[in-house]
């Protein structure tokens, strides 16, 4: 059994100074919701074997935010290949997870975090929905599902079972 959680970068900063949109901060409001996230990882008893992390500035920042609350995650990579990347490189990227790795976390961005999430629990019947199940993953939102595999190579779409999903600010979730 593997379990991935999902987690996209704090809302960025729009309005300080930037060369590139890889160099975009957080926005104040992207620090705070990722200290309602870290307390809620920390009332959950989160924790994995690996982060893999996108390089993009609001992620790395994202990321350092957290680990100042707790040490999350036994290794962290960041990596240029989960910045912009869509759902089938995020897929191809989790497949390439070493084995002994039971739990990973990536953070990244919208559009391929939400597809990827809409892939992994729905599989091919995405065309079938017409209210998608994380319409415009937002900022800050953390998901947790469950793989029922042994090897991160024979994972498979639409055999995701949701086990954590929560978005700071939002009740009930």
């Amino acid at each position: 059994m593997k379990t991935l959680y999902l987690l996209r970068h704090g809302k960025s900063d729009w309005e300080s100074d930037f060369n590139s949109d890889h160099e975009r901060g957080l926005a104040k409001r992207g620090i705070e919701s990722t200290h309602r996230m870290g307390q809620y990882l920390i009332d959950y008893g989160f924790n994995v074997d690996l982060c893999l992390c996108s390089d993009a500035v609001r992620c790395k920042r994202t990321w350092e935010l957290l680990s100042e609350m707790d040490s999350f995650a036994s290794k962290v990579e960041f990596s240029n290949n989960v910045y912009e990347a869509n759902s089938d490189k995020l897929f191809e990227l989790i497949k390439e997870t070493a084995d002994e790795k039971e739990s990973l976390l990536l953070i990244g961005h919208n559009p391929g975090l939400e597809e990827l999430a809409e892939y992994l629990v729905l599989g091919d019947n995405l065309d079938e929905l017409h209210n998608p199940l994380f319409s415009k993953f937002p900022t800050a939102a953390f998901l947790g599902l469950s793989l029922s595999v042994d090897s991160w190579r024979d994972i498979t779409p639409g055999h995701g079972s949701i086990i954590s999903y929560w978005i700071p600010g939002r009740k009930g979730r």
